[in-house]
């Protein structure tokens, strides 16, 4: 699939807070690994934001910039031929991309008898598995499935950290795509779900605050209390003589 396929370079870097690449080409393919850091990236005229172990695939001759939020660690890979179209943008869910890109590092440092064609396979496996996340099921993650199973559980106690494994992405990049979805972070959406539902309790039946505490999946009432009152302005009592 990828005989025709060349390495050009292959090198890493460290990034500073606030680092800047300003918009330039290249004449060739160019892969950005961000190991480690956070921050923005446009490709063209559509901006992406990369945390730890996001990647971009840059066609040749399209313009782009990076801006660092974090200090961090990139890995770039150049390389030339004629390829299908490559996502854009995507999150190294299983490591592969990563791990093969510090053999091509190690094999670029070493030179050990070799060399030249351990260099053409891993690229090559790498190319396979960036266009496999492409084709794959679970490539687009599903956040509206999180999205839904929270609307429906928030009585439980959820680990957030676990919604994220269930889609076999970083909590970070998990954080990103659940902002993008629904305007809110996946904690604020909870907690806006846990509000939501005691404010129709307070106002449909008489339960104490221990017991809607319970319903809605807080810790306990004291929590309740306190969280009700920093998001709607009022003390759970005041809503309901409020609305009395």
């Amino acid at each position: 699939m990828f005989e025709n396929v060349s390495l050009v370079s292959v090198w890493d870097a460290k990034k500073f807070e606030n680092e800047a690449v300003t918009y330039h080409d290249h004449p060739c393919y160019e892969l950005v690994y961000y190991e480690k850091g956070r921050g923005t990236t446009t490709l063209q005229d559509k901006t992406y934001t990369f945390v730890e172990n996001t990647y971009t695939v840059i066609p040749p001759h399209l313009l782009h910039n990076e801006k660092h939020q974090i200090d961090g660690h990139v890995i770039c890979l150049t390389f030339q031929g004629e390829l299908p179209s490559m996502p854009l943008f995507r999150e190294d869910d299983s490591g592969a991309v990563r791990q093969l890109l510090h053999t091509l590092l190690a094999e670029i440092r070493d030179q050990r008898y070799g060399y030249q064609t351990i260099l053409q396979t891993s690229l090559q496996a790498l190319l396979v598995h960036v266009l496999r996340g492409r084709h794959s099921a679970g490539g687009e993650k599903n956040v509206a499935y999180v999205v839904g199973y929270l609307q429906q559980n928030y009585r439980d106690r959820i680990v957030l950290a676990d919604c994220a494994k269930q889609l076999n992405i970083s909590y970070d990049y998990f954080q990103h795509k659940f902002k993008e979805h629904t305007g809110m972070s996946p904690r604020g959406f909870l907690l806006h779900c846990r509000i939501d539902a005691a404010k129709k309790l307070l106002e449909r039946t008489s339960l104490d605050c221990t017991e809607i505490a319970y319903r809605c999946g807080f810790s306990t009432s004291a929590q309740f209390a306190m969280l009700f009152k920093r998001e709607v302005g009022v003390s759970p009592l005041q809503y309901r003589k409020r609305d009395s």
